[in-house]
């Protein structure tokens, strides 16, 4: 496989036109654009940048043309989102993920427009997915979500057959400022107040006391410590795991007992399973017959479908 490094150091111009040819194919269809590939690359080559790429780049090293090319790369994503200034209804951005909740989503929750069954708390310290960056990364602070539909990303209110959103007069902030054209709508919300949990939870509620303890005695970073330590052999951690591990589960057992809570309560009360968390985070925990903990590394972790993309 070629590296960037060596694109940068030996490509040809023609490669080079090539690959920004290419890469604009991929922006078109990845936004559903109904533009033609052949009338937007003729835009591009009419600019300034690219006039400039082409005729300076056998001269140039590899510093002038990574920045070159990444002035180039702006205008590839400007000219195909040029293409797409509304919305076609493909439910692209609907089978992605679903949305996260903001603080202008309570009023959709005082209607009644969406419940807390409709919800899924994400926990400060998971590994999530980034539909923005297109990677995974360790959430830095809590957020409540719309829940995705069993074994996919795709959002409980989206309907296929469509296709369409079943709440679409009443969606979240998200679903209205996110547009698949236009990358703006991320930077708009980056400076927005997301809703966790204890926004949504009244005081007076009885399993508040037992969510807050919950929390506190399950925190994922420093649980993430633990199971870092019990990989590299440090002693008594991996008991320390086990014993968070059997808290967690024993949580969720008396609150289905005693409250009758079903698991789409208490993702939402509670997070995910912590058994879930663990693997999603990239580790494994076997308990053997003879009672030794096994904590070891799963390799690169995925496959959640509940993942807080945005």
């Amino acid at each position: 496989m070629t590296k960037i490094t060596d694109f940068y150091e030996q490509s040809s111009v023609e490669q080079a036109k090539a690959l920004a040819r290419h890469a604009l194919e991929i922006l078109l269809r990845d936004i559903s654009s109904p533009a033609a590939a052949e009338e937007v690359w003729s835009r591009v080559e009419s600019e300034a940048i690219f006039r400039e790429l082409i005729r300076n780049w056998e001269n140039w090293g590899a510093l002038e043309r990574r920045k070159a090319w990444a002035e180039l790369s702006r205008v590839l994503e400007k000219a195909a989102y040029a293409t797409r200034p509304y919305c076609l209804r493909c439910g692209t951005c609907c089978r992605k993920g679903s949305p996260s909740l903001y603080r202008e989503d309570l009023s959709l929750l005082r209607r009644g427009t969406v419940s807390r069954l409709d919800l899924i708390t994400l926990r400060k310290g998971e590994r999530v997915f980034s539909n923005e960056t297109d990677a995974f990364f360790i959430l830095p602070e809590e957020q409540v979500k719309v829940r995705e539909k069993p074994d996919s990303r795709e959002c409980i209110h989206f309907q296929a057959q469509d296709p369409g959103c079943g709440i679409y007069e009443d969606r979240p902030r998200e679903c209205r400022i996110l547009e698949c054209w236009n990358p703006e709508g991320f930077r708009v919300l980056k400076q927005e107040k997301l809703l966790s949990r204890w926004d949504l939870l009244d005081p007076a509620d009885p399993l508040l006391p037992i969510a807050k303890t919950h929390e506190e005695r399950c925190d994922l970073l420093r649980m993430q410590e633990w199971l870092i330590r019990a990989v590299e052999g440090a002693g008594g951690e991996d008991e320390k795991v086990v014993e968070t591990l059997q808290y967690d589960r024993h949580v969720r057992a008396f609150l289905g007992e005693q409250f009758n809570l079903e698991r789409r309560h208490l993702d939402f009360l509670l997070g995910r399973p912590l058994e879930e968390v663990v693997v999603g985070l990239g580790f494994s925990v076997q308990v053997e017959p003879g009672g030794r903990v096994v904590v070891g590394r799963k390799g690169e972790a995925g496959g959640q479908t509940e993942d807080g993309s945005e």
